[in-house]
């Protein structure tokens, strides 16, 4: 698919998310993408406004920010301050067994 082509089924999957109660696996059965990937797609767009090229590029601006200002972190580190990150921008995170 081409980015417009892309960027309109994020919005969509968005959207859908947004505005309805259909869980995530029936979302990705709807668009046919995983059900980790759909959560990736509303992480993005809720960063950018319902943008996912804009919320992926805010995503990325900041771990580079925190990669360059960290420079001996490792990649542990780096994905802590990232969670972090995303918390205060009241993006819900995936728990996990490390917390």
């Amino acid at each position: 698919m081409r980015r417009t082509e892309l960027k309109k089924l994020y919005f969509n999957i968005y959207m859908t998310y947004t505005n309805s109660y259909t869980t995530l696996e029936d979302i990705g059965r709807k668009y046919d993408v995983s059900k980790q990937r759909v959560w990736q797609i509303i992480r993005y767009c809720k960063l950018g406004g319902g943008d996912y090229y804009k919320g992926l590029k805010l995503y990325n601006d900041a771990q580079k920010s925190y990669e360059e200002e960290f420079t001996e972190a490792d990649t542990k580190t780096i994905n802590a301050l990232m969670r972090d990150w995303m918390k205060l921008k009241n993006i819900r995170l995936i728990k996990t067994k490390h917390g």
